[in-house]
């Protein structure tokens, strides 16, 4: 066999190589997934609280210096919990398009010349697909990441502010 001509074992070897790798991909995108919508549930369940809580607290007396922290405070918290649940709802847990095999391609499966291929140029053809699909996933799944990561940091931001603020009202009544 040539150099340049491909080999059947190493076609086969790539292809299995291949789909072993999209489905960690996957499974990568799963797990992002799950994440995202943990840190979504735990920043809207705070954001309601805070939101709902904020106006009965801030219509204490909490005098001259302390009344504008406890504002600035309440608005940044629920700003901070408003932008992180938007970052996971919006920008990780909409429907996102996955790419796979085409459906026209699906339908070719059964004509010619397909069906008169041999083994290693099919192989090849799904290889092609496939990698075509996990760069898209994992273009993808490091957008996932990359916004998980901020709405967690929302998240501790949100953490933050709200003990921030009990800190502020515990101060008023010492």
């Amino acid at each position: 066999m040539a150099e340049h001509e491909p080999s059947p074992e190493a076609v086969a070897e790539l292809l299995a190589i291949l789909q072993g790798i999209v489905v960690d991909e996957r499974g990568r995108g799963h797990g992002l997934d799950a994440k995202t919508s943990t840190l979504a549930g735990f920043g809207g369940a705070i954001l309601a609280l805070t939101a709902s809580l904020g106006p009965q607290i801030l219509d204490r007396s909490l005098g001259a210096v302390l009344e504008p922290v406890a504002r600035t405070l309440y608005v940044l918290t629920v700003a901070v919990l408003a932008a992180g649940a938007i970052l996971a709802v919006a920008g990780v847990l909409r429907p996102q398009q996955r790419l796979g095999i085409a459906t026209e391609e699906l339908e070719r499966f059964g004509e010619f010349p397909l069906i008169a291929a041999s083994r290693m140029e099919i192989q090849g053809r799904m290889i092609n697909t496939l990698i075509e699909a996990l760069v898209h996933e994992r273009r993808l799944n490091d957008r996932k990441a990359r916004l998980t990561r901020y709405t967690g940091i929302a998240l501790a931001l949100g953490f933050a502010g709200v003990a921030a603020e009990a800190l502020v009202l515990g101060l008023t009544t010492v």
